[in-house]
């Protein structure tokens, strides 16, 4: 079973309302039963979650389900890793958070895209993956990733995908 840790924020999620969300669904990950996986994936992706005054951090939580719903899409009873078509582990990236840094919901987008492409084993979407990791240019926020954890990332997977 996947345990998640979140950071607690000022305006976050609600941590009730986000555990009472996730629990289904990392329950379902074990499941064989496609339709319970596609339930849990569905209560996924309608859910809207409560913003309070001192809540989860909303784009760990927003990372968190996205990653979630795209295993309970896969075959029941898989590995729900990351993995490249090689079979070896896709990168797993974790960011330290830093005063000012790249905008932490932008960089996950991009992250969940390469791991994407990086499990697709189609060529083509690894080289527009590729050209978008080269392009890519983050906003800086306060309270975001460690840009230079994050420019490290982009050269490794730039590399991985070429």
């Amino acid at each position: 079973m996947t345990a998640y840790t979140f950071s607690v924020v000022l305006r976050g999620y609600n941590p009730q309302a986000v555990d009472a969300l996730l629990a289904p669904a990392v329950t379902a990950l074990t499941s064989t039963d496609a339709g319970a996986r596609a339930d849990a994936a569905a209560a996924l992706r309608r859910a809207n979650l409560p913003v309070v005054l001192r809540g989860f951090d909303r784009a760990q939580v927003d990372s968190a389900i996205a990653t979630l719903t795209g295993q309970l899409a896969g075959a029941p009873g898989a590995d729900p890793g990351p993995h490249t078509a090689t079979g070896s582990p896709a990168p797993v990236a974790e960011f330290e958070v830093t005063l000012r840094g790249y905008d932490a919901a932008a960089v996950d987008r991009l992250v969940q895209r390469v791991n994407q492409a990086l499990t697709s084993g189609s060529a083509t979407t690894r080289a527009e993956t590729a050209a978008a990791v080269r392009r890519a240019a983050f906003p800086v926020t306060f309270r975001g990733y460690s840009r230079q954890q994050v420019d490290l990332f982009l050269r490794q997977a730039a590399r991985e995908l070429a």
